[in-house]
């Protein structure tokens, strides 16, 4: 995660702490995943190459309930969330900038993004996406992730009718 460049003009900046070690290890995204604007850009986030690890956890999960007690209530589905796994908590336009940072290819947009001229940008482009994500999602015939699970758990379920009773499948419980 922390790579350095060896040319000294390109040098990319750097994750390491003080004593040289990376001080971030991973960084944990809790999103909506009955958005399918979410999904998409959760999906677009999984595929850059990264200097720090992404977990992504849906917002008010049993995942994110057992993995940060306590904090389920706080993760609210409309705004992403981004905790580090140093206890850093970002929230909106800030947590985009912290999934930037995380990846090689945008590290230095976050930089500059996270800067006190750009941010307001960055929050007000946010806070449009974010208002408009369902719109977005629709028009683009995005499926959130619980959605394609359950559809896809609707469409490869045993169609028993009945005689597999007692087996664990879902028309035989």
């Amino acid at each position: 995660c922390c790579a350095r460049s060896r040319r000294r003009w390109r040098r990319r900046p750097s994750s390491r702490g003080a004593e040289g070690r990376c001080a971030m290890q991973k960084l944990y995204v809790l999103y909506d995943a009955a958005c399918g604007f979410c999904s998409a850009c959760r999906r677009w986030l999984e595929r850059q190459p990264r200097f720090v690890p992404l977990e992504f956890l849906p917002a008010r999960s049993e995942e994110l309930a057992a993995r940060f007690p306590g904090f389920e209530a706080k993760a609210a589905p409309e705004e992403l969330v981004v905790i580090s796994d140093e206890g850093g908590v970002y929230f909106g336009a800030r947590a985009w900038i912290m999934c930037l940072w995380a990846l090689e290819e945008y590290r230095e947009w976050s930089l500059r993004l996270a800067q006190p001229a750009l941010l307001p940008l960055a929050r007000g482009a946010i806070a449009v996406l974010s208002g408009s994500r369902g719109w977005i999602s629709s028009w683009l015939g995005l499926v959130g992730d619980a959605q394609l699970v359950a559809s896809l758990e609707d469409e490869l379920a045993p169609r028993c009718g009945g005689e597999c009773r007692g087996q664990g499948h879902r028309d035989g419980r």
